[in-house]
């Protein structure tokens, strides 16, 4: 009986910090914000070409560092291209992925504006493409969606071709 009653007590306790921190304003401020999008290049129906995230610093437009990741399956039996396209529209990368294999990384990016604050990932090539996978994004609370996105998601699908 002593037992329950000294993990009442401490349960107690501990809620009762939890509460006066609460009061207090609650944790310093900070925190994370995450958003994330998927395409389907194997759908013929979809006209899905790859995804973008990119964000700035709440409503200004000072960039805001974050990091991206992305993972692809090529569906396909030929290899595929995966574009990384930057906001500048001229750094890009290229990454070859294989027949029937997966492929993933993860970058950081948000520190120029104008330049990595968005990032574009398209499959490269007529749709279907034979390549599905997602792109998310992790970033200071603080971050809004970058414009270039169209609209309040950091992450979106993208139908258009690769440029």
């Amino acid at each position: 009986m002593k037992r329950t009653s000294a993990v009442i007590t401490i349960g107690l306790i501990a809620l009762l910090g939890w509460g006066a921190l609460a009061s207090a304003g609650g944790p310093a401020a900070g925190g994370q914000r995450s958003d994330f999008a998927l395409f389907d290049g194997t759908d013929p129906t979809s006209g899905e070409t790859g995804v973008a995230c990119g964000a700035r610093l709440g409503s200004s437009t000072n960039p805001v560092a974050f990091t991206y990741h992305v993972a692809v399956s090529n569906f396909s039996e030929t290899v595929k291209i995966i574009k990384v396209l930057y906001a500048d529209g001229v750094e890009q990368a290229r990454y070859q992925v294989p027949p029937f294999s997966s492929f993933s990384f993860q970058q950081a990016a948000g520190g120029t504006a104008g330049i990595d604050d968005a990032i574009r990932v398209f499959a490269e090539g007529p749709t279907p493409s034979g390549l599905a996978g997602s792109m998310s994004i992790l970033a200071p609370a603080a971050a809004r969606a970058h414009p270039l996105l169209g609209g309040a998601n950091l992450c979106v699908t993208l139908t258009t071709p690769a440029p």
